[in-house]
């Protein structure tokens, strides 16, 4: 990927031509190019004669230089570097007479050609300038009223366009087809929305969205930026309505020739942002339809069975089909100034699995933070497939929030549906690794302990064994309780758990020696570990706590 291509900032060629093109023309036919051929596609706006050895100090850009030499005949060291200047100055390409004043071009000017991607041209002896300027000048003006004249059929079309009653996708497509070029849409995150393709590979299309293309900083951009992708001209555009940010556009030009088009796709993208801005809460509309029919489920036991069989026939669920469980807890290590944050990301996500869904069926709720979503098992949406694209969006979202997935059984029927939320809920309470998918059936104590979570004797336990802690902690504003459970969690390693609770290990061993006189259990035999663990995993169980 090359983002700083000589013209990478440039998003038209209406007012140029290409330096292939000027080569094109009759009057120049019969020049040839010895080096520097990367830059056939640098654009060429005027036409300049440089025959004194500051004249290329006066140049302006994008400038198409010719020369007989004269002015380096005898100045070895400035026609050395002439290319080089030439560069710095921004000139398209440099056209030098051939054995007029020079006999030979030396390996230095060659060589920096190819460096600096300047084509640098040979001309015959008997090339006439004036030719040559009326010619360049009449293609230019030609070029410019043939844009005219094709612009105006492309936006009589676009207008049609947008005067049609199209959604976001076909919108793009329209558009798409309509400019021969290929659209990708992302949302802010980089996770793909929409997108057409005409004529370019699947794995460079997948590389572009797999790249996100962020390493030439897209915060820095401001509405657009160019850059070269495998060869490709790429058009990236900040999408927004109303002050609000809706993701990127890409636009993929095979050819330079096609500026016309990048025109009309700059004009199109208002009526994409519109649309797009238009469409961006129907998918949390579907969510919020699907959150009411869930809680309906986990809060009625009675509902008749009517109910369930009219929602599987309305998504095509059969007999054999198996449903399960899944609990997305995401720490947003955000403070409480932030929970703002917090629920836009919780909106974000629910927003997402609308779209992985894309009108499948699936059921959702959200308890403490916690997104809690159910769904039939498929071949075209897998387990797997939905924590991968949540997982590729919280990563590129914020690289540090921690999120983990907690799954149930699987069942036969969706009247399951309240034991599934309880067991990838009570799933979670014991998953605390980042990304980490820890399914219910791999908790075999939490299994035989979770039928006493309704049980009196379980909370005179558990108020037994943490009682005294959490009124300590409650009164001093101390931490005895979550050193307890970091003690447990990093497998009782004095250093580690010091290290993780970033205190001194003298701070540990006050801490552990006072959580032992106020429960009465040794953290030095096995009798008191087993009592204290057991009494953490009920008091989860019992608060639906996960400290």
């Amino acid at each position: 990927m090359d983002i700083n291509s000589k013209n990478s900032n440039k998003l038209d060629l209406k007012n140029s031509l290409l330096v292939r093109e000027v080569l094109s023309i009759p009057a120049f036919e019969s020049g040839r190019v010895i080096a520097g051929k990367n830059g056939l596609d640098n654009e060429c706006r005027n036409i300049t004669i440089i025959e004194t050895p500051d004249g290329i100090e006066w140049l302006e850009g994008d400038e198409f230089l010719l020369s007989a030499g004269y002015a380096f005949k005898d100045k070895k060291d400035e026609l050395n570097n002439v290319v080089y200047r030439a560069y710095k100055k921004g000139a398209a390409a440099l056209a030098i007479k051939e054995k007029r004043y020079i006999d030979v071009i030396p390996e230095k000017m060659i060589n920096q050609a190819n460096q600096y991607n300047i084509p640098l041209i040979i001309l015959p002896c008997n090339f006439i300038y004036t030719k040559a300027l009326s010619s360049f000048y009449n293609s230019l003006l030609y070029k410019k009223n043939k844009h005219i004249y094709k612009s105006k059929k492309m936006h009589d079309k676009l207008l049609r366009l947008m005067l049609e009653d199209k959604n976001a996708e076909d919108t793009i497509k329209a558009l798409s087809e309509l400019t021969g070029l290929s659209i990708i849409i992302l949302d802010s995150v980089f996770n793909l929305i929409y997108k057409n393709i005409i004529d370019i590979p699947f794995t460079i299309v997948n590389e572009m969205i797999k790249n996100k293309v962020k390493e030439f900083d897209v915060n820095k951009m401001h509405e657009h930026a160019k850059i070269k992708y495998y060869g490709y001209d790429l058009y990236i555009y900040r999408l927004s309505y109303d002050n609000k940010f809706l993701g990127y556009m890409y636009v993929v030009n095979k050819s330079p020739q096609n500026s016309i088009y990048i025109d009309v796709i700059e004009n199109g993208k208002r009526m994409l942002e519109l649309k797009l801005a238009k469409e961006k809460d129907k998918p949390l509309n579907v969510v919020n339809v699907n959150m009411m029919i869930t809680n309906m489920i986990l809060n009625s036991r009675n509902l008749p069975y009517k109910f369930y069989s009219n929602i599987k026939n309305d998504y095509g669920w059969n007999n054999d089909n198996k449903f399960i469980g899944i609990c997305i807890n995401i720490n947003h290590n955000l403070k409480d100034d932030s929970k703002s944050v917090s629920h836009q990301l919780n909106e974000e996500i629910c927003n997402l699995i609308a779209r992985i869904f894309n009108g499948r069926g699936f059921f959702i709720t959200e308890e403490n933070s916690r997104i809690i979503l159910f769904f039939c098992l498929e071949d075209v949406i897998s387990l797997d497939y939905v924590v991968k694209k949540i997982n590729n969006y919280i990563n590129n979202y914020n690289n540090s929030m921690r999120v983990s997935f907690s799954v149930s059984r699987s069942y036969d029927n969706i009247v399951d549906i309240p034991e599934m939320y309880n067991e990838c809920y009570l799933a979670s309470l014991f998953n605390t690794k980042k990304n980490m998918v820890l399914y219910y059936d791999s908790l075999d104590t939490i299994k035989l302990l979770y039928p006493l979570k309704e049980n009196m004797q379980t909370s005179e336990y558990c108020d037994k064994t943490l009682g005294e802690i959490k009124e300590y902690d409650n009164k001093n504003k101390s931490e005895l309780l979550r050193t307890l459970v970091a003690f447990f969690k990093y497998n009782m390693k004095k250093k580690l758990v010091a290290d993780k609770l970033h205190i001194h290990p003298e701070t540990l061993r006050y801490r552990l020696n006072k959580i032992e006189d106020l429960t009465g259990y040794s953290l030095h035999s096995s009798e008191g570990i087993f009592a204290l663990q057991i009494g953490i995993k009920l008091y989860q169980i019992t608060k639906n706590n996960d400290f």
